[in-house]
């Protein structure tokens, strides 16, 4: 899964990166972005691209449990099979901006958190979904990241990874009308991808700095 994560890139790179996008809204930087958060995102919508901060999870009403529940990742291999999914994937792909993401590894009876990037901290993206739901009466868009099961290197830490892309690899996705990353998804970045142990500050969101991500030693 992909439940953490940084975001430190200056929206000026982001800019030239996408120079036709529309910057409505872009967050400061962060190194431990939570669920719930707003995330920066880029996505399109009636052949524009646009640049804005997204509520991270989707919502839907449990009605055996009788509470809306919230979700923040969707299985690429499940996508077009869930009813809460499908039509997000088909009709609104979208790329989450980031550095770097974390992971917990179980370690005897504890969870030792990991950071996992491109050295060093290089821009990445992750796959995601993106649809409008209503929260307090106001229409707001809502993003969900894609994980797929994790490489052979990255499932000693983890199962699950996010849907990792290069920039070029992001503007395919996001004018993806095939759907070819259903199968075809591995990034040309996962070779290169680093990971190492850092400090468990970072199991509470409300650290946010970089000792979240400097390593430590086990």
């Amino acid at each position: 899964m992909c439940g953490r994560f940084v975001n430190i890139e200056k929206k000026e790179k982001i800019e030239k990166l996408f120079p036709s996008s529309k910057v409505l809204n872009y967050s400061n930087k962060s190194y431990n972005i939570s669920p719930s958060n707003l995330i920066n995102v880029i996505y399109k919508n009636n052949n524009s691209i646009y640049i804005d901060n997204l509520f991270w999870s989707f919502s839907y009403f449990n009605k055996l449990n009788n509470i809306t529940q919230f979700v923040i990742n969707a299985r690429i291999e499940t996508i077009v099979s869930k009813y809460l999914f499908k039509d997000s994937f088909l009709n609104r792909k979208c790329l989450i901006i980031s550095n770097g993401y974390f992971e917990w590894k179980k370690i005897d009876n504890t969870k030792q958190p990991y950071f996992i990037s491109i050295p060093k901290n290089e821009l990445m993206f992750f796959g995601g979904i993106w649809r409008q739901e209503i929260k307090n009466n106001v229409k707001t868009n809502v993003v969900c990241i894609i994980t797929k099961d994790a490489n052979e290197d990255l499932s000693k830490i983890h199962s699950r990874m996010p849907l990792i892309m290069s920039h070029n690899e992001g503007l395919e996705f996001l004018n993806d009308n095939d759907n070819r990353f259903l199968e075809n998804n591995k990034s040309v970045f996962e070779d290169d991808i680093d990971y190492y142990p850092v400090s468990k500050i970072v199991n509470n969101p409300k650290n946010n700095d970089e000792n979240c991500i400097k390593e430590i030693t086990l």
